[in-house]
């Protein structure tokens, strides 16, 4: 089998899984692929499998194990050549699928692949970006991201890049015995960073392929525990720094967030802020003294 599209629910709105699985399963492929859902105690969202259940593999969950142990699973359970991480709240075009993995085997030192990915209106949402650092992270939200929304995605070329979104990333099963793909230390967050910082370790590319595209509504699995979000977003922060960057951009960011989440602690009016703000500073303190 060529492919295996792998898709994990939790949070999402049925209608946005329904959306996801038929543009999907209506893609145009000159050759066999899966499609394999991982429940992660969903809920509401597991209603819209029934309609495609004869042409899936559901595995499912007793409890959320976070996003990148319930990858793992499903990349554990796959059978195709090339593993396709998929996020519940997109949809791809029908020659999606086709495009990544012939991009793929043009490119054999390819690691990961990501494809050219759009907001709900249309307009380009920034899914790319330079190799991982302190420095590429401040400029990547601080003057990239604000800018894509009004950059041309028809201007865009395939490229090596330092790492591409998680939304919808492309890579090889041979390369992850067991179906280890993804760092299990981080629940949410920086997954795709800490893969493609990886891989690129190992001598692998990443490559940013804007010939495939899909639609990309965001958010929509998070919402829902805003205060758990923010905490685990700085957990899987710590831990990335920790294992791939050195120490004073380590120093930097723990710095930063000090200063940031102490001023929050005083000066939230909201208690889930406050309540949040005090977790994330235990999570450094508790930082600290592992390292003392």
């Amino acid at each position: 089998m060529k492919l295996s599209v792998i898709l994990v629910i939790s949070f999402e709105p049925a209608r946005l899984v329904e959306e996801a699985l038929s543009s999907i399963l209506a893609s145009d492929v000159p050759f066999a692929y899966e499609v394999i859902v991982v429940d992660n105690a969903s809920g509401a969202a597991a209603s819209a499998l029934a309609p495609y259940r004869d042409r899936l593999t559901v595995l499912r969950n007793a409890e959320n194990l976070g996003f990148t142990r319930a990858n793992n699973r499903g990349a554990a359970a796959a059978r195709g050549e090339f593993l396709l991480f998929l996020n519940s709240d997109t949809r791809v075009f029908p020659d999606t699928l086709a495009r990544l993995v012939a991009f793929a085997e043009a490119h054999p030192q390819a690691g990961a692949v990501g494809p050219l990915v759009l907001n709900g209106d249309g307009t380009l949402q920034l899914s790319c970006g330079r190799p991982f650092s302190l420095l590429s992270e401040f400029w990547h939200k601080a003057v990239l991201a604000p800018r894509a929304r009004g950059a041309d995605p028809g201007a865009l070329k395939a490229r090596a890049v330092g790492w591409v979104s998680g939304c919808c990333l492309l890579t090889r099963r041979e390369w992850f015995p067991g179906g280890r793909v993804f760092d299990e230390e981080i629940f949410l967050y920086f997954d795709d960073s800490e893969l493609c910082t990886r891989l690129r370790k190992e001598g692998r590319k990443v490559f940013f392929f804007p010939g495939a595209r899909i639609v990309h509504y965001g958010g929509a699995s998070v919402r829902s525990l805003p205060a758990r979000t923010a905490v685990e977003y700085r957990r899987s922060q710590l831990h990335v720094y920790q294992k791939h960057l050195p120490q004073w951009q380590r120093g930097a960011l723990k710095l930063y967030l000090r200063l940031k989440f102490r001023w929050k602690r005083l000066r939230s009016r909201s208690e889930e802020e406050r309540s949040a703000a005090a977790q994330i500073l235990e999570l450094l303190r508790r930082r600290t003294d592992d390292q003392s």
